[in-house]
């Protein structure tokens, strides 16, 4: 587990590293029919390897020229507090800069806890006194 042997692609996991790696973190388990669908549909992403080793992905999905989501930003318990999450999060919104136009907007869902983690990157937690509260749908 080295550093030596972390590397970054632009690349989508494949649809069975995606479900194993959400499945790992605790976020559930998905088909792999699932997971190939949901990848075909984003703009961008990032996968992170220890080797061969799918250890953290991040994605973003949206129109890609006005709105831009964060999403999947996973990192495996294994490998967390290395800045690797930090590194994939700011991987990706160096991409959504270049591609954005002007008036573009880049959100994301945080989980409850990591908000400063998201801020950092001049996320604004909400509500606020400009932007009322985020809302969520889950489909059960």
């Amino acid at each position: 587990m080295s550093n030596d042997s972390i590397t970054f692609k632009a690349q989508a996991p494949r649809p069975e590293e995606f479900s194993r790696l959400r499945a790992d973190c605790g976020w559930g388990t998905i088909s792999v029919e699932t997971a190939k669908a949901a990848l075909a549909n984003s703009v961008l992403d990032l996968c992170c390897f220890d080797g061969e080793r799918l250890i953290g992905m991040g994605r973003v999905v949206g129109d890609g020229v006005l709105y831009f989501y964060l999403q999947d930003i996973i990192v495996h318990a294994e490998y967390q507090n290395r800045a690797i999450g930090r590194r994939i999060v700011e991987m990706l919104l160096d991409e959504v800069r270049k591609r954005a136009e002007p008036g573009a907007t880049i959100g994301l869902m945080s989980a409850q806890g990591k908000e400063a983690f998201y801020q950092h990157f001049g996320f604004e937690q909400r509500p606020n006194d400009r932007l009322g509260a985020g809302m969520t749908q889950f489909i059960l």
